[in-house]
C-alpha cells in the first residue's frame, strides 16, 4: 500500500449520510476525506474548485467531462454513488487515465419497491387523499385495481425485472420493449431464473407497448438515442386512461411534452421522481401542473441500498491503494492504458 494519503472528495450526499463506517476506514488507511461544500450535482465550476487537489471523488450526478478531467491532474478516481453513469464522459476519462466506478447492484431492490408505491398511489389516488386530509377535507377519490391491467416496462435491466417480478404478484400483466435483452433471452444467454421471467412477459415494439398499456413504466438508460424517447408522439399512441411511471432519468421523457399530455388529457396522469434539471426549481411549471405526483429524486433512497453504495464507493478506493483492479469499472480499456494515473497508488 502507498504510504501517501489519498485526498477523496464527497460530493454524493448517501455517503455522507449512510457511509461513516467506511469514512472512518479511509481515516484508518491514512486517506483524507472532505465533504463538498454543498451535495451534488455540482456545477462544473463548482465540481473543479472543489476537486482540486484529490485523488478520488465519490460522486454525485456531477458533470465529469473533458474539462473537469483537464482541470483536476491529481484525479484518479471516479466512484459513482450508484448505478447511471450518464453523468460521465467515460471516453475522455479513459483518454485523461481516470478510472470510473459505479454500483451496478446497490439500488435495485429500493427503486423496484419505490416504483410499485408510486404505481399504487396513482392507481388508488393515495397522494390525493393524503392532501385532501391535510387540508381539512373529507372526499372520495375512486381510482383502479391493479389485477388485470396491463404494466408495459420499457427497458428490462435488473429494475426492470425487480418490478416485473413485483408487479406480476399484484396479478399485472407484463409488457416489455427492451430489444437487447429480448435478442439475449430468445439466444439463451441468460440464466433460468431470467429466461423463467421472460416467457411471463409480452414482448414488443415501443408503440404497440404504449397502446396497449394502463401503466408504464420507464427502466432505460440515458443516452444520445434514449433522450426525450417518451415526447408528443409516444403520448399521443398512449391510452387517455393511462398513466406514466419514471424512475429511470429525467431526460427520457420530454417535460413539455408531458406538461402538455397530462393538461389536455392525452394520459391520466404521471409519476416522477426523476427530472431534467435537479434539484428541480422552485418556479418549475412541472411542479404546479396538475394530475402529476412528483418526488425528489428519491427511489434510491433506502437506507439498505445506501450502505451498499457506501460500500461500492469504499471498495474500490482501497482496491486502488492495495494494487488491485477495482470491481465494476466502467472503462475497463483504462487499465490497459499508459495514461492509467493510478500507477503510483500500485505495489
Amino acid at each position: 500500500m502507498s504510504s501517501t494519503p489519498m485526498r477523496i472528495l464527497v460530493t454524493a450526499q448517501a455517503f455522507a449520510v449512510s457511509g461513516t463506517a467506511y469514512r472512518e476506514r479511509l481515516g484508518k488507511l491514512g486517506c483524507q476525506v472532505v465533504d463538498a461544500k454543498s451535495w451534488g450535482p455540482l456545477t462544473l465550476d463548482q465540481l473543479i474548485e472543489q476537486g482540486q487537489g484529490c485523488d478520488a471523488i465519490i460522486a454525485a450526478i456531477d458533470p465529469y467531462c473533458e474539462a473537469a478531467f483537464r482541470a483536476l491532474p491529481q484525479l484518479k478516481l471516479v466512484a459513482r454513488c450508484g448505478i447511471g453513469i450518464d453523468s460521465v464522459d467515460l471516453d475522455s476519462a479513459t483518454q485523461h487515465g481516470i478510472i470510473v466506478t459505479n454500483v451496478p447492484d446497490a439500488m435495485t431492490d429500493a427503486v423496484a419497491d419505490y416504483c410499485m408505491g408510486l404505481l399504487l398511489s396513482i392507481a388508488r389516488h393515495i397522494h390525493i387523499g393524503y392532501a385532501c386530509m391535510q387540508s381539512g377535507g373529507w372526499a372520495e377519490f375512486p381510482g383502479v385495481e391493479l389485477r388485470g391491467k396491463t404494466l408495459g416496462l420499457v427497458g428490462f435491466g435488473r429494475i426492470g425485472q425487480a418490478v416485473a417480478n413485483r408487479a406480476l404478484g399484484f396479478g399485472l400483466k407484463i409488457a416489455v420493449h427492451d430489444p437487447w435483452m429480448q435478442s439475449a433471452i430468445a439466444l439463451g444467454g441468460c440464466n433460468a431464473e431470467l429466461a423463467a421471467l421472460g416467457a411471463r412477459c409480452q414482448w414488443m415494439e415501443l408503440p404497440d407497448l404504449l397502446g396497449c398499456s394502463d401503466f408504464v413504466s420507464i427502466h432505460a438508460p440515458n443516452n444520445r438515442q434514449t433522450r426525450h424517447m417518451i415526447g408528443r408522439q409516444a403520448f399521443l399512441k398512449m391510452r387517455k386512461s393511462a398513466y406514466l411511471i419514471n424512475t429511470a432519468r429525467g431526460a427520457l421523457v420530454d417535460p413539455e411534452a408531458l406538461m402538455h399530455a397530462v393538461s389536455t388529457g392525452q394520459i391520466a396522469g404521471a409519476a416522477m421522481d426523476v427530472y431534467e434539471q435537479e434539484p428541480l426549481p422552485v418556479d418549475h411549471p412541472l411542479r404546479s401542473t396538475p394530475r402529476l405526483l412528483l418526488t425528489p429524486h428519491n427511489a434510491f433512497n433506502s437506507r439498505e441500498a445506501a450502505e451498499r453504495m457506501s460500500q461500492g464507493c469504499f471498495e474500490p478506493i482501497v482496491d486502488i491503494l492495495e494494487g488491485r483492479s477495482p470491481k465494476s469499472v466502467c472503462n475497463p480499456d483504462v487499465l490497459k492504458s499508459n495514461a492509467l494515473r493510478v500507477k503510483q497508488w500500485t505495489l
